[in-house]
């Protein structure tokens, strides 16, 4: 059950299987009450993949919280934690390289970072938490787009490495 404020969300979930679908329809629920409908998509996939690596690498029970951050002006900023009681990977974690292409695993983070503006993580003293920020800017062509609708979403990622950027060395 949520712990909700104007701006915040934040659930605990046992750390099984069944936690990523409950993460998924939590946020999704949440982003809809806030009226931010065009991240829903990209934000159950990113707490889907957050809530799983907890699962099975972490320790304890997950939280997930959400926050909306009022923006600029133009758009809020989505910001998307998960936690759990692990250690978590030391330094930062490169994709696995596979042959044959044919693994199910070792692709969320790559996904987490090409959905996000800027992403994350820390250690506490009692766990770790991978964070996620993304842009809740209006649905091309709805009323109040304040950019060109030729502009695609994910094109404004920003032209320079990201902290917990995979492709910083």
């Amino acid at each position: 059950m949520g712990v909700d404020t104007v701006d915040r969300a934040t659930w605990i979930l046992p750390a099984v299987a069944e936690a990523a679908r409950s993460a998924r329809r939590q946020v999704a629920s949440q982003l809809a009450d806030w009226g931010l409908p065009q991240v829903v998509d990209d934000a159950t996939l990113v707490v889907s993949e957050l809530v799983t690596n907890a699962v099975c690498h972490g320790a304890g029970p997950v939280w997930h919280a959400l926050r909306r951050v009022p923006g600029d002006g133009t758009a809020d900023v989505v910001r998307l934690e998960v936690g759990d009681h692990g250690q978590g990977w030391g330094g930062i974690p490169a994709p696995r390289a596979h042959e044959d292409g044919l693994s199910c695993g070792g692709r969320g983070l790559p996904l987490v970072e090409a959905l996000s503006s800027r992403w994350g993580a820390w250690r506490l003293p009692h766990g770790f938490v991978v964070w996620v920020e993304m842009s809740g800017r209006p649905l091309v062509g709805s009323p109040g787009t304040a950019y060109p609708p030729e502009i695609k979403l994910h094109a404004e990622k920003e032209p320079f490495p990201l902290e917990g950027s995979l492709n910083n060395p």
